[in-house]
C-alpha cells in the first residue's frame, strides 16, 4: 500500500518556502552528469547546522544552470510520519517521484536525500540506486561515521565526504551584512582597504560571533530565545544521535556527561575526575561508558577531542585531550563554564576553522604540542602525522597587553620553530593590533582575529 506521506512531501515541497537562502561557502564542486555508477557527494554535519540548505543551495545552482525542477529530487528523512524507515521506503521514494516526472529517469536525474542515516540499511539501499540509476546522488547525514565503520565496504572509494560545519565568521559577517561583502577573502594580510568604521565594526562582529556562534537558526534572536533553541539542539543530539541510537541504558549520565564536556570547551577533561563526581551524586557510571558516550558526541558532531602530538607526528602521547564544542555559542548554553574565558572561545573558534581549512585526513593533523626543551606549549600544531611533518604553528590569545603574555606567547613559538625548523608562526590575538616579531631569519605575525578569520 502506497505511503501517503511520501507523496505529499514530494509534491508540497517548494524552495521557495525555504528562502532566503544564506549561501555557505562549503564548496562541492561542478555537478556530476548523471549517470549510473556515479560519486555519491555527502555531506555531514550536526544537526541544525544548515546541512538542508546547503543542498538547497546546490539546488538552486542546477535549477540556475538550466537542470528542470521536475529533475531535482529533494526527500528528507528525518520525519516521524514515515514510521520505521526500510530501504522500502525509499524505493517508494523513487517510484513517487519517477511516475510523477519520468523525463528525469529518462534524461537523468537529480537526488537529494537529507538526513538518511535515518534509514536502516542506508548502505546498502543507496549502494543499489548508485548503480541502477542514472542520477547524480547527494546525500546529508549527521553522524561523522557516514564514510567509515557505517558504510562498511559498500561505498569504500564510491563517495566524496563534505563536512559542514556552523557559520564560519566569513559566513556569519556576510548573513549581518556587516560589511560590503566583496571585501571578504583569502590571502590578503594587509587589510589596507578597511576603514577604521570598517575594522571596529569587525572588531565587534568578531565579539559577537563568540557569544552567538554560527547555528544559522539562532541568529537574530534574543539572547534568552537563542539559549532556549541551543540546549534544545543540545537534548536532541544526545537523545537521537547517542542515546537511542546507541541504546545508552543511563540517559542521565549521558546528558551529564555533555553538559560537563561542553563547559571544558578549550580544556582537557578528566574522565576520572567526571566518573567520581557523578558516582557522588549518585549516578551509576564508569570511566568506560564515559569514553564511549565522549565518542559517541564527537561522531554526532557535538564535539572533538583534540589529543597533543610528540614531537614525532606519528606518535601519539597519553595526555589527556582537549575537547572544543562544535559552537561557541551551543557551549556557552550548554555550560555557565563555557562562557567564562574569551581566550578559550576564541581558541575553539580557530581550532574550527582549521577544521574547515583542512579536509579529510588533514584534520587528523590539527592537534596541541610542547616543545621538547622547555615544555612550552603550542595551542595548534598542523601537520602530516604520515610525513612526520610540521608546517604550521598557531597561538591563540585574547590579548597581547602585557609583556608577560608576550613574553609568554613568543617564547614558545620560537623553541617550536627552532626545534622544527621553521621560520614562521602566528599568533591569533582577539584584541590587538597586528604586528611582526622578528629574530634572525624566523618571524613571527601576530594577527587581530577578525582579520585572521576573514583572510587567513
Amino acid at each position: 500500500m502506497a505511503n501517503p506521506v511520501i507523496a505529499e512531501k514530494l509534491a508540497s515541497f517548494n524552495i521557495e518556502d525555504f528562502q532566503p537562502i544564506v549561501k555557505r561557502d562549503l564548496d562541492l564542486g561542478a555537478p556530476l552528469v548523471p549517470k549510473a555508477g556515479n560519486l555519491v557527494k555527502v555531506v555531514t554535519g550536526m544537526r541544525r547546522s544548515g546541512k538542508s540548505y546547503r543542498l538547497f543551495q546546490e539546488m538552486e545552482g542546477l535549477h540556475q544552470s538550466g537542470i528542470s525542477w521536475n529533475r531535482i529530487c529533494y526527500f528528507n528523512f528525518e520525519d516521524d510520519r514515515l514510521g520505521s524507515i526500510t530501504s522500502s521506503v525509499g524505493d517508494e521514494v523513487l517510484e513517487t517521484f519517477f511516475a510523477a516526472h519520468p523525463e528525469a529517469l529518462r534524461e537523468g536525474s537529480y537526488l537529494f536525500f537529507d538526513e538518511l542515516q535515518e534509514m536502516h540499511g542506508w548502505g546498502a539501499w543507496l549502494r543499489r540506486v548508485v548503480d541502477s540509476v542514472k542520477a547524480t546522488i547527494y546525500v546529508s547525514g549527521s553522524s561523522s561515521k557516514m564514510l567509515s565503520s557505517e558504510i562498511a565496504t559498500e561505498f569504500r572509494g564510491r563517495a566524496l565526504d563534505f563536512e559542514l560545519l556552523p557559520y564560519s565568521f566569513r559566513e556569519f559577517v556576510r548573513s549581518y551584512n556587516v560589511i560590503d561583502s566583496g571585501r571578504i577573502g583569502i590571502g590578503n594580510r594587509t587589510g589596507d582597504d578597511y576603514s577604521l568604521e570598517d575594522r571596529l565594526a569587525l572588531q565587534q562582529a568578531m565579539k559577537d560571533y563568540l557569544i552567538i556562534g554560527g547555528f544559522p537558526a539562532v541568529q537574530g534572536l534574543p539572547a534568552p530565545q537563542r539559549i532556549a533553541l541551543l540546549q534544545s539542539y543540545v537534548q536532541r543530539v544526545v537523545l537521537r544521535d547517542v542515546v537511542e541510537r546507541h541504546n545508552i541504558a543511563r540517559p542521565r549520565v549521558a546528558s551529564a556527561l555533555a553538559r560537563r564536556a561542553l563547559g571544558s570547551n578549550g580544556k582537557q577533561l578528566s574522565l576520572r575526575k567526571v566518573d567520581n563526581d557523578l558516582r557522588s551524586v549518585g549516578l551509576s557510571t564508569s570511566r568506560e561508558l564515559l569514553g564511549d558516550l565522549l565518542g559517541y558526541f564527537e561522531d554526532a558532531y557535538l564535539l572533538f577531542r583534540v589529543r597533543e602530538l610528540s614531537m614525532s607526528l606519528s606518535e601519539r602521547t597519553t595526555s589527556m585531550p582537549k575537547i572544543y564544542a562544535i559552537d561557541s555559542g551551543l557551549a556557552a548554553a550548554a555550560s555557565s563554564a563555557a562562557t567564562r574565558e574569551d581566550g578559550q572561545r576564541l581558541e575553539e573558534a580557530v581550532y574550527l576553522e582549521l577544521r574547515r581549512r583542512n579536509i579529510g585526513l588533514r584534520r587528523d593533523g590539527i592537534a596541541s604540542c610542547h616543545t621538547r626543551e622547555h615544555a612550552y606549549e603550542i595551542d595548534f600544531v598542523v601537520g602530516d602525522a604520515l610525513e612526520s611533518e610540521t608546517y604550521e604553528l598557531y597561538q591563540v590569545t585574547a590579548s597581547m597587553d602585557d609583556e608577560v603574555t608576550v613574553k609568554r606567547e613568543t617564547r614558545a613559538l620560537w623553541e617550536m620553530m627552532s626545534e622544527r625548523g621553521l621560520n614562521e608562526g602566528i599568533i591569533i590575538v582577539g584584541d590587538g593590533v597586528e604586528r611582526d616579531y622578528e629574530h634572525n631569519d624566523s618571524v613571527i605575525h601576530q594577527i587581530p582575529a577578525w582579520k585572521w578569520f576573514l583572510h587567513g
